[in-house]
């Protein structure tokens, strides 16, 4: 039976599992609460991050380090820095970097060979390929694009732009570039998907009263779906 770690930044994101697929045990390791589900021929393991790259680095780890999974996910929601993103909809991480990090995608990082701190971390290609594949079944509008992670939020229509110029960026948040880092150390198959709650703009607060619920219920859905989908196709 396979292992898959899914990963959340905070509750609400992954409360579509957790009501859906009641837990069948709960174990606390550290600061973290990890929840065991039963999904078909799968066995799920989800937690609950924290918010930030650090909290999310180190929940990955542990993750990682205690169960072994197979492979890991993170679900939740991020603030879209594209144009043609709204509300809702799914941007799927194929690649990520940290914003807030000196030289950050320049490669003059004299530290970057050794930790790959200001590099891009691609998502497993793989996993990102069965994706487009089962986004061809669904009516959900979904994007695949660069996420950049940084710890601070982001409600300023300059900060916002320039981090879609510098990077390429269709979203941004907290947590997704810290996550790829630590699976990508570890040599472990991964990938992120988050939904549009915000535009990262001075408008974020009213978006977000709008969106954040079905944003998180979108995500996770869209996620559980899936692991459904591999199985199907015997991916999984």
């Amino acid at each position: 039976m396979k292992k898959i770690g899914i990963i959340a930044a905070w509750e609400p994101e992954l409360e579509y599992l957790l009501n859906q697929y009641k837990p069948i045990k709960t174990e606390s390791i550290a600061a973290w609460t990890f929840h065991t589900h039963q999904f078909a021929n799968l066995q799920i393991i989800s937690v609950v991050s924290g918010v930030g790259k650090v909290k999310t680095a180190s929940c990955t780890q542990l993750l990682i380090t205690n169960y072994n999974p197979d492979e890991i996910y993170m679900t939740g929601i991020c603030g879209g820095l594209s144009e043609v993103v709204s509300g809702g909809d799914i941007i799927v991480a194929d690649k990520s970097i940290q914003h807030d990090v000196t030289d950050a995608g320049i490669s003059n990082d004299p530290l970057d060979a050794y930790l790959g701190r200001s590099s891009m971390i691609y998502s497993t290609k793989e996993i990102i390929s069965t994706f487009k594949e089962f986004t061809k079944t669904m009516t959900n509008r979904v994007y695949f694009g660069t996420f950049v992670s940084g710890d601070q939020r982001i409600r300023d229509d300059e900060l916002s732009y320039k981090l879609m110029a510098d990077f390429a960026a269709i979203a941004v948040d907290q947590e997704m570039a810290a996550f790829a880092h630590v699976c990508y150390l570890n040599q472990i198959d991964f990938m992120g998907l988050k939904s549009v709650s915000d535009k990262a703009n001075t408008n974020t607060i009213n978006d977000q009263n709008r969106f954040k619920q079905m944003a998180c219920t979108n995500a996770c859905k869209l996620l559980i779906d899936f692991l459904d989908y591999r199985q199907e196709i015997k991916c999984l």
